[in-house]
């Protein structure tokens, strides 16, 4: 429910933005994903003694806030009713020389990490594919991840320290191993709660669903539980961010995939060799997007369900190792292989990724709507072929059509279904879409994000996913740590009788 009805004055002592008109509040209700909520207010804060003096007043008053960022994410963690906090105004970005950790506020964007760090001959390995947009609090957020994923890892383990404001306007800076209150309190809570010492923690690569809780005991780390908590248990004022050494050379393989059970073949022998992405795009992403019949890969493709795209790094010996593999690999396939050494030639393999988005927007046109509420599942090591044979076998019995594609090797699916709005039951169909995903999702041993979070879409399926003890668990880290419910309330924990497409408006707009 909302928790207001009318916008609120802005707090005494704030010293940004405050906007409480029509463009401003629509402007926030908007984001990449198919969720639009408007909120009451938006406010715009200087610095972070503006967010802590906004939670506070939050806290007293009763009012919800809801951060955001760049306004990338998919499943409704950056939308609601209450205060939308926009982080963008602080935008402070330091790389001292000769280190290799960055400090960034909030509301600088992926880009620019990135800028900085190969200005000094480094990287940053977790960088999302929509870098342009999204930002540092977004990425820590969602726990973030992109196409590197696969042998670097997602953003949690690049995130050193953590500024917050925490639920009660605390300013409090979060290190790596120092618990400090309240999070060593929460740990003793947990650990005493019953099930703790034998939850089943889904075994994927990578989770950006529920609160890291399998980080996060072990320790007590408070950057780990931070890290993916979607603005529910503090707000991010800024990072330090790890960085890494930018590899001397890369080269980038694609080839066809004849059969779907290729994918999970692929992704050992990624693992085996140490690659440092491995793509795919299925057969509707190739048909849409047309690359069966115009380069650079077409005369790959031909008929065939899926195309890979395979990176690997490191010294040139060890490329040239790794791209023999590859080779051999193709060759044990019976496919052909085409390699992209030189920076303009992968540039134009990576365009592939972006080349569906036109044509996607285009079938709009038709009455087919882009909506992404099953986008981001992810299962465990040799079920992706699984996955996609039963995720076709539910939009088929739906009669809906879907662009699939995502990181292979993490075996994280992203899914743009094709809703025909023009149709009277096309709510009904979503929502039997969505329950029955997350059914076979649950039956693999995934969850239902690598990499944007469970925002609201998602939030309500937890103990279908996780087990009671964990949903019960992750209610009660937002209790103790967010007792009056003033973060993102209904995002990774759902309220009473939540509804998990509350505001799916279809939108003329693709991811």
């Amino acid at each position: 429910m909302p928790s207001s009805s009318s916008a609120p004055d802005p707090p005494s002592g704030f010293r940004g933005a405050f906007f409480s008109d029509p463009p401003h509040r629509e402007a926030a209700a908007t984001v990449s994903g198919p969720i639009h909520l408007v909120p009451t207010a938006v406010a715009v804060p200087a610095d972070a003694e503006d967010v802590a003096v906004l939670t506070s007043w939050a806290g007293r008053e009763g009012i919800s806030l809801v951060p955001r960022g760049g306004g990338t994410g998919m499943p409704g963690g950056n939308v609601g009713w209450g205060v939308a906090v926009d982080l963008s105004a602080l935008g402070r970005l330091h790389l001292p020389d000769g280190e290799e950790t960055l400090e960034a506020s909030p509301g600088v964007t992926g880009a620019a990490v990135e800028r900085a760090a190969r200005a000094a001959g480094l990287f940053f390995p977790p960088l999302p594919s929509s870098a342009d947009r999204c930002t540092v609090g977004g990425m820590v957020a969602n726990n973030a991840a992109g196409a590197r994923t696969f042998r670097y890892g997602a953003v949690r383990p690049w995130v050193e320290a953590l500024d917050v404001v925490l639920a009660d306007g605390t300013l409090a800076r979060l290190e790596r191993g120092r618990p400090g209150v309240p999070f060593s309190a929460l740990r003793d809570e947990l650990l005493g709660m019953s099930g703790m010492s034998h939850l089943a923690w889904p075994k994927v690569r990578k989770n950006s669903s529920g609160y890291a809780l399998d980080a996060f005991l072990p320790a007590g780390d408070p950057v780990a539980l931070m890290v993916g908590s979607e603005g529910t248990l503090g707000i991010v004022t800024g990072a330090r961010l790890r960085l890494a050494s930018e590899p001397e050379t890369r080269a980038l393989a694609a080839f066809p995939m004849r059969e779907l059970d290729a994918l999970d073949f692929i992704a050992a022998e990624g693992r085996r060799i140490g690659a440092s992405a491995y793509e795919f795009f299925g057969q509707r992403f190739l048909d849409i997007a047309g690359l069966r019949s115009s380069p650079p890969v077409a005369e790959l493709v031909g008929s065939a369900p899926a195309l890979a795209l395979v990176e690997v790094d490191g010294g040139p010996e060890a490329v040239a190792e790794r791209l023999d593999a590859l080779t051999a690999l193709a060759g044990g396939l019976g496919v052909p292989l085409k390699v992209g050494r030189t920076q303009p030639e992968m540039d134009r393999l990576w365009h592939i990724r972006h080349s569906a988005s036109p044509v996607i927007a285009a079938r709009t046109d038709q009455g087919q709507v882009s909506m992404q509420f099953i986008e981001d599942s992810v299962v465990p090591d040799g079920c992706l072929s699984r996955y996609l044979l039963g995720l076709d076998a539910i939009l088929g019995y739906e009669e809906t059509d879907a662009v699939v594609f995502g990181h292979a090797g993490d075996g994280n699916v992203h899914v743009n279904a094709l809703v025909d709005v023009g149709r009277a039951d096309w709510r009904e169909r979503v929502g039997r879409i969505l329950d029955r995903t997350v059914e076979l999702v649950a039956s693999l041993g995934g969850t239902l994000s690598g990499e944007h979070g469970d925002g609201r879409i998602r939030a309500p399926f937890h103990e279908r996913i996780f087990g009671l003890d964990a949903a019960r668990a992750f209610r009660a880290v937002k209790t103790r740590l967010d007792p009056s419910g003033t973060l993102n309330p209904g995002v990774v924990v759902p309220g009473v009788g939540h509804d998990p497409l509350l505001g799916l408006t279809p939108r003329r707009r693709s991811r």
